[in-house]
């Protein structure tokens, strides 16, 4: 069987391309990616000249399996427009398809935006949840950070510059002053680090430009005790208005949206407190 190899590509600076991704992308046939413009900078820039096709977010099903046909007549590359492809990326629909039709996946690690920005943070991380991009819809955006601000782990996500402010405003407003690592345009010209509270980042990028990576520092001891204290209070505050107000629904989900309404807290929340103590 053929071989489809996952190549990392550069997040920004070309020179970060590695020298055995290099030489695969000059040995292969054919490259998978995700902008064929993007990806033809780089070929250039290493003067290889394989066959490019397009696989993005908006490809069919269809496009799926003829991709994965032409592996039947060579080994190829997938590569994404930066970083490591296969994650957080339409990519990973073409390494499902060629595992399940026995060819083999070889990875080419190289650049990933989440291990650079973790590895410049400052934080200690010995664990870390990936959040992709945060979600646009403003409630969903903030279930989303209601559940970092609940796990005492590092978090990491992407934004765009449009989005960045009412994410840092979501920020403050849940997370108060835990700490952020900030990294904009990382390994390209215009590169910044940046680090504080989500408060002082509103007032820092109050024009931001290019794309973010944030990571969200995890909780020192104390401040995990703190976490599991106020999560005890809430638990039993949740509980209490529960057993209050259990009399006057009849089904879990409008108890669950009663109990929500009367203590201000995410109906996720509630809903798991009062699933787990019946």
């Amino acid at each position: 069987m053929s071989t489809l190899y996952i190549v990392a590509t550069p997040i920004g600076n070309l020179d970060d391309l590695t020298l055995r991704a290099a030489r695969i992308l000059c040995e292969v046939p054919l490259v998978i990616a995700e902008d064929t413009r993007v990806t033809r900078k780089i070929l250039n820039h290493i003067q290889a000249e394989p066959k490019i096709v397009s696989f993005h977010r908006r490809s069919l099903r269809s496009d799926v399996s003829r991709i994965v046909n032409y592996l039947n007549e060579g080994d190829a590359a997938l590569v994404s427009d930066a970083g490591t492809p296969g994650v957080n990326d339409p990519g990973q629909k073409i390494v499902t398809e060629a595992i399940a039709q026995g060819h083999n996946v070889v990875p080419i690690p190289g650049p990933s935006s989440v291990m650079a920005a973790l590895s410049i943070s400052g934080f200690y991380v010995d664990q870390f949840t990936s959040y992709g991009f945060l979600p646009a819809a403003a409630a969903k955006r903030r279930r989303t950070l209601n559940e970092i601000g609940q796990n005492p782990i590092a978090a990491v996500f992407f934004e765009t510059p449009h989005r960045l402010s009412v994410a840092l405003q979501d920020i403050r407003n849940t997370l108060k002053d835990r700490q952020l690592t900030i990294c904009r345009e990382m390994t390209k010209l215009h590169e910044e680090i940046w680090r504080g509270t989500a408060a002082e980042a509103i007032e820092h990028f109050d024009n931001p430009r290019g794309e973010f990576v944030i990571v969200i520092a995890p909780l020192d001891k104390s401040d995990r005790n703190q976490q599991s204290r106020d999560g005890k209070s809430t638990k039993k505050q949740i509980l209490t208005v529960a057993s209050e107000l259990s009399d006057q629904y009849n089904s879990r989900r409008d108890l669950v949206e009663a109990v929500a309404a009367k203590t201000q807290l995410p109906k996720n929340q509630v809903y798991e407190t009062i699933h787990r103590n019946p």
